[in-house]
């Protein structure tokens, strides 16, 4: 199976995966990671490749179609977002990421969950205010186990550090992960598709966003 996954018109190829098993909607969660305005607004991007990875890939549009039929079969949409204190009071001083943003005074207000990815009312929005992935401080665990979740779908960004790290914390956790090649972004695209090919697939199942809606077109 090939499915896009860069930004310059090459692929990445994935073996085929029956997802069938993992897909139940009663026992799955979409997690959007991050899917904030200054991380996926072109204009407003503290990380610009971030932003033009995912407007390259169509990622918001493809997130906005998974999210709305995860909603309509039943699986649990929830978001983690990023919301520290904008006056960083509080806040660890040993994130190195820090030196990549275009403007370091604006690091921590990632913004408003963008518009078309908005929650909805059942949606469950999780806000962290430390740490870098969706597990750390957060009470995402909680939420997964006490509704039953055993598949955890991750979408989002940035493949660069809240994806990777979230499905390992998940799959330590015992979720089943998946990870779906064309719903992260990450700078440089090259990166995302070496990520997924020599780390995310040893410890998440990989596929296209397609071969999950073709699973919940049937339900």
């Amino acid at each position: 199976m090939v499915v896009p996954a860069l930004g310059d018109g090459r692929s990445l190829t994935i073996m085929p995966l029956d997802l069938a098993a993992h897909l139940d909607p009663a026992t799955t969660a979409v997690v959007a990671l991050e899917v904030q305005e200054n991380l996926l607004l072109p204009d407003h991007a503290m990380i610009p490749g971030v932003a033009l990875h995912a407007e390259t890939i169509g990622l918001v549009d493809r997130l906005a179609l998974l999210y709305g039929e995860a909603r309509r079969v039943g699986a649990l949409v929830l978001y983690v977002v990023d919301d520290r204190r904008a006056d960083g009071l509080g806040m660890a001083d040993n994130l190195m990421i820090s030196r990549s943003v275009k403007d370091r005074s604006e690091f921590f207000v990632h913004g408003d969950i963008i518009g078309p990815l908005r929650p909805h009312e059942r949606d469950i929005v999780i806000r962290r205010e430390h740490g870098m992935t969706g597990f750390y401080t957060t009470p995402l665990d909680a939420y997964l186990t006490n509704l039953g979740i055993r598949t955890v779908i991750l979408t989002g960004v940035s493949a660069n550090i809240a994806v990777v790290g979230t499905a390992i914390e998940a799959m330590n956790h015992g979720y089943r992960v998946i990870v779906l090649s064309d719903a992260i972004a990450g700078d440089p695209p090259e990166y995302v598709e070496a990520l997924l090919r020599y780390t995310i697939r040893n410890v998440a199942l990989v596929a296209p966003t397609q071969q999950v809606l073709d699973h919940w077109v049937e339900c």
